[in-house]
């Protein structure tokens, strides 16, 4: 059973102390990318562990392939099949980069190609390669009817059928 880190461990592999963390993340955040909805600075101190690793590997994966929200926002609009729809774009403005993130990613998940199943040509010949086998049930299911006729008693007073 594999055992998850614990969200303490993950800031420290990333980062001495969680002041660093909160720096490195802020570093990130440029104004390409993140609308920051904080009033004051102490804002991201009071985030915790598990929410700074994650934003970290948010805006680390966001930055190596967008180079803003837009082109990101662009690329959730053409994944989802809006890619013309300026209201679309307009409307996903307003949500904040971990969601627009989570979003694309569905969006490329559902998109993705499917598998490809195997042709009815190899199906048939693995079909033909096994040996056929009598199936009893359909013996038994024949026999079934005259057994049962065969085991009524006849009514009282009425001759059997023949």
């Amino acid at each position: 059973m594999p055992t998850s880190t614990a969200p303490i461990a993950k800031a420290l592999k990333l980062a001495a102390s969680k002041t660093e963390l909160v720096d490195k993340v802020k570093a990130l955040a440029t104004d390409a990318l993140w609308v920051n909805r904080f009033a004051t600075d102490d804002g991201w101190n009071r985030l915790t562990n598990r929410q700074l690793v994650r934003l970290h590997t948010i805006l680390t994966d966001v930055g190596a392939r967008f180079a803003s929200r837009a082109e990101l926002i662009g690329a959730i609009a053409t994944a989802e099949g809006h890619g013309k729809d300026n209201d679309y774009k307009v409307s996903l403005e307003r949500h904040p980069l971990p969601r627009l993130w989570d979003q694309l990613k569905s969006a490329e998940h559902r998109n993705r190609p499917k598998k490809a199943a195997p042709s009815r040509k190899a199906g048939a010949a693995k079909a033909a390669a096994k040996p056929a086998v009598a199936k009893p049930a359909a013996k038994k299911a024949a026999a079934k009817p005259a057994a049962k006729a065969a085991a009524k008693p006849a009514a009282k007073g009425r001759p059997a059928k023949r």
